[in-house]
């Protein structure tokens, strides 16, 4: 049809408009997107296309919105074209947007932009990222928060481009000081819901119900993605960690469960009974755990969200997941901690399965173990953290487990008991 309207306008002595020929490019890339991303559809059906030439590439609302400028859209081959528009909805499908909370957004897309990048480069069997984009090999293996980290720690001599598409060679640190200086956020891909409302008004009462829409496709497309065995490697992990918490679970079983009930029964009130046994999670050991009797039960948990926990934290918070599902625990606060308090919430299990991770700076859990030490209805906590931290040396006014991922450990705090979250033998 669009080959027919173009014909048209040239038999008529009129240059076809450039703007509608970027569209319906676009278009025709979304669906030949799907050919090789199945697990993509659902999100490229949903994608509202907007020529824009204000934006200088291409990018992408958390609502689903793609804005594109009509010559660089125009200049792409349909191969590259393909390679940009999958760039593009992947950030949808790894929920760049909501990972980006609580840190740099720029520093974030970057990450995820060598990641999504290395993985399309293997799946679409490409020998040079087209378009100009950021090119980092093996990106696909490492988390987007050990990437950001050695952005951070190597940003002068780390080379990469003004923007993720079409920009000129610089280095991470004049990427993200000219970020700093400017508001107008043309480097990155992964454009911001302010912007949205700046730039379409009139959509912006919708834009709240579409985000939500997108992320139940990015969720089922993740797990389709799982299930014909997409998307592998530590790369898509890192980005996806909302989806991951629920993949992780049931990797630590028992003795460490048995542990921690031992633990808490010591350490909160409650009577449990085997009149009220685990809700859940039997099927997962042979050891049945006694349940609490229906009372607001509460776990508090303090998340080391430091970046050397930053491939931990999904199996870790699957861990409590389980527990909390096996023992009949209702709610569980959870503080998020790097050097500052980044998150306080109350959860329920399930909730864990979408839980969003903040922070992955430094080492220092003060401010969340003070927290609780303020609050009088804090009994017990657990802290996750792998003990390369830095904390209150005065004993807390409240029990402490330090749950610490692994097999060993030489972390020996002057307070409260540590336990190690080894992995049970899969059966």
């Amino acid at each position: 049809m669009s080959g027919a309207r173009q014909k048209s306008t040239h038999e008529n002595g009129r240059e076809p408009d450039p703007d509608r020929v970027a569209l319906d490019r676009i278009t025709r890339g979304l669906r030949m997107v799907t050919v090789p991303f199945p697990h993509l559809s659902g999100l490229a059906a949903a994608v509202r296309v907007a020529i824009d030439n204000s934006i200088p590439t291409m990018g992408v609302f958390a609502s689903g919105r793609l804005v594109a400028n009509a010559a660089f859209t125009q200049k792409l081959s349909a191969a590259d074209l393909q390679f940009v528009l999958a760039h593009e909805l992947l950030h949808l499908a790894l929920r760049t947007h909501d990972r980006a909370v609580g840190s740099a957004p720029l520093e974030f897309n970057y990450a995820h932009d060598y990641i999504i990048n290395d993985i399309l480069r293997h799946a679409l069997d490409v020998s040079a990222i087209p378009a100009g984009g950021l090119d980092m090999a093996g990106a696909r293996e490492r988390s987007a928060e050990d990437i950001v980290l050695e952005m951070r720690r190597n940003g002068p001599s780390t080379s990469s481009r003004s923007r993720v598409w079409d920009g000129e060679v610089v280095t991470i640190e004049i990427v993200l000081a000219n970020a700093n200086q400017s508001s107008s956020g043309d480097s990155g891909d992964v454009l911001d819901a302010k912007r949205e409302r700046e730039m379409f008004p009139q959509d912006s009462a919708e834009q709240d119900a579409r985000t939500r829409a997108i992320k139940d496709l990015a969720a089922k497309g993740m797990a389709m993605a799982a299930a014909i065995g997409l998307m592998r490697g530590r790369g898509s992990d890192g980005g996806g960690t909302q989806q991951n918490v629920r993949a992780l679970r049931g990797i630590y079983r028992t003795p460490w469960h048995v542990a921690i009930q031992r633990w808490l029964e010591g350490v909160t009130p409650g009577e449990r009974t085997f009149t009220r046994a685990s809700r859940r999670g039997a099927e997962g050991t042979d050891v049945v755990m006694p349940g609490r009797q229906r009372h607001a039960t509460m776990l508090n948990v303090i998340l080391d969200t430091s970046g050397s926990m930053s491939n931990e934290i999904p199996s870790a918070l699957g861990a409590i997941a389980d527990f909390c599902e096996a023992t009949g625990i209702d709610e569980i606060r959870v503080i998020q901690c790097d050097t500052a308090v980044t998150s306080d919430e109350m959860l329920s299990p399930s909730e864990l399965a979408e839980y969003e991770v903040r922070g992955y700076g430094g080492s220092d859990l003060s401010p969340a173990l003070l927290a609780f030490a303020e609050d009088p209805r804090v009994t017990a906590a657990i802290v996750i953290t792998d003990g390369d931290i830095t904390y209150p040396q005065d004993t807390m006014p409240f029990a402490v487990l330090w749950a610490v991922p692994g097999e060993t450990t030489t972390f020996e705090p002057p307070y409260g008991r540590v336990v190690m979250m080894q992995r049970g033998n899969e059966s």
